[in-house]
């Protein structure tokens, strides 16, 4: 190996930023203190050695892991407090969440029904396809209209009572990685139960029971400077 090949080889330390760095999931789980410093370590071992060119010793690994942890979660904690900034929220209340089972019908069928419903609805539904499952949100009001007309012919729960909190974040904020997360621990370490979650980007919308509406939508609001 040259002396211009050696001065590229990282040191410890940059090593093991880098390494996780590129793996969200061991980021993650090393930032929310779930994943063992030393079992991290012998993980992420082969790949250190690759990057620094030489061995590296278990313990000198582990508290460069640890060090590297250290860091993040007060790194971590800063980016993700400004993720709300300039954000949109909205709330509305009196929502019912409608599930369509679909694992014998094919999706767009239930799609399909909603949508010539629409002219007859008081407001625009939120549709949301997932695995085995079409999810509708609509007014209390309409979903009345949604089970008489279409419970006879497919498997469906209707939960009333609901709000639902819509989140547009600003473009900057877009490329953070970890929004959904801080939302939703926001949400719950201030006693806000999360019915159900999509999110996206720019926009996420969350379903809450009625009697949380006003209290999610205020904490995300602080949070937005509005």
């Amino acid at each position: 190996m040259s002396r211009g090949e050696k001065a590229v080889r990282e040191s410890t330390t940059d090593a093991v930023a880098a390494v996780i760095r590129r793996n969200y999931v061991l980021y993650e789980a090393l930032r929310m203190k779930v994943m063992n410093y030393h079992a991290l370590a012998a993980r992420i071992l082969p790949k250190v050695e690759e990057l620094t060119g030489r061995k590296v010793k278990l313990p000198t690994l582990v508290v460069a892991v640890k060090r590297f942890s250290d860091g993040i979660a007060e790194e971590r904690a800063t980016e993700l407090e400004t993720v709300l900034d300039d954000a949109r929220v909205t709330l509305t209340g009196d929502v019912a969440e409608i599930t369509f089972r679909v694992s014998n019908v094919p999706p767009t069928r239930v799609l399909e029904e909603i949508l010539k419903m629409i002219p007859r609805l008081t407001t625009l539904p939120e549709i949301v396809q997932l695995p085995g499952a079409v999810k509708v949100l609509v007014d209390k009001q309409d979903s009345k209209l949604v089970e008489t007309e279409l419970g006879g012919r497919y498997q469906m729960i209707v939960e009333g009572g609901m709000a639902k909190i819509g989140v547009r974040i600003s473009p900057r904020s877009e490329k953070m990685v970890g929004v959904a997360t801080f939302i939703t621990e926001l949400l719950f370490r201030n006693g806000v139960v999360i019915q159900s979650a999509y999110i996206g980007r720019p926009d996420s919308l969350l379903v809450v029971e009625e009697k949380f509406g006003a209290r999610a939508y205020d904490i995300l609001r602080e949070k937005a400077g509005a």
